[in-house]
């Protein structure tokens, strides 16, 4: 289904997981979107210096830089970039509501998410997930 709002988005897909960075990207091409895979944090923010995202969606829990850190380096690159966090963690809620207190508006995505539901999302067609 490739729509032209969804050509002219690009997202950064950020995952330790190369299965599952790889996977997420094929369905968000398929859709029309313009996406790429980065396997750490910190080739993420590589990638962001050379094409600011309009979505990034990372991993939380990832070695060496978990997901928040990314997204706050990939913030001062890329001030106007939509944050969707991905985990199976509970504990990321806890975290979501420290950054909160610092006005960071990342939004959290349980895993494993739904192709459909995680397109509605990105697309802002879906409720934004419960924090509390």
């Amino acid at each position: 289904m490739l729509n032209s709002e969804s050509a002219q988005t690009t997202i950064l897909v950020v995952d330790d997981e190369h299965l599952i960075a790889d996977t997420i990207v094929a369905i968000l091409r398929q859709d029309g979107f313009n996406a790429t895979a980065a396997y750490s944090g910190a080739e993420a923010v590589h990638e962001a210096t050379t094409v600011c995202p309009d979505i990034l969606v990372s991993d939380f829990a990832m070695p060496e830089m978990n997901g928040i850190e990314t997204a706050k380096l990939v913030l001062e690159l890329c001030p106007e970039v939509r944050v969707f966090l991905l985990s199976g963690q509970a504990s990321a809620l806890d975290f979501l509501a420290h950054l909160e207190k610092q006005e960071l508006d990342f939004e959290l995505l349980s895993k494993p998410i739904h192709p459909q539901r995680l397109i509605a999302t990105l697309r802002g067609e879906s409720p934004r997930v419960s924090r509390q």
